[in-house]
């Protein structure tokens, strides 16, 4: 069991879990105007999968690099570590949560050893 505990201001959705996978793909815009990375994390909870969509545009982001078509950096959330989110936008698809902008929440001081 975490016996870490962070500070949650009262009202708000919050999801605490483990991360169990990040992910990244590229496609052309609709538009034709370039490539999008979607990168996506699965966060396991109980009971269930969240996920965590980001949208990026390599051109002006740093965090994400390709070769061609392929995505060889972005942005990771560290495998198997706790984190807990500030959800301020999420949608439903498929029956799962969809989180596409949230807040992390900092672990207190003393749980940083």
């Amino acid at each position: 069991m975490d016996t870490n505990q962070t500070k949650i201001v009262a009202g708000g959705l919050y999801v605490h879990g483990v991360v169990v996978s990040s992910s990244a793909k590229s496609f052309q815009r609709k538009d034709g105007s370039g490539l999008v990375v979607k990168v996506q994390h699965e966060i396991a909870t109980s009971p269930g999968v969240v996920l965590i969509e980001q949208y990026m545009d390599p051109k002006e982001s740093k965090e994400v690099k390709l070769e061609g078509d392929k995505v060889v950096a972005f942005p990771e959330m560290r495998q198997f570590s706790s984190v807990t989110l500030k959800v301020t936008r999420y949608r439903f698809h498929q029956d799962r949560l969809v989180i596409t902008a949230a807040e992390k929440m900092d672990p207190p001081e003393s749980a940083m050893g």
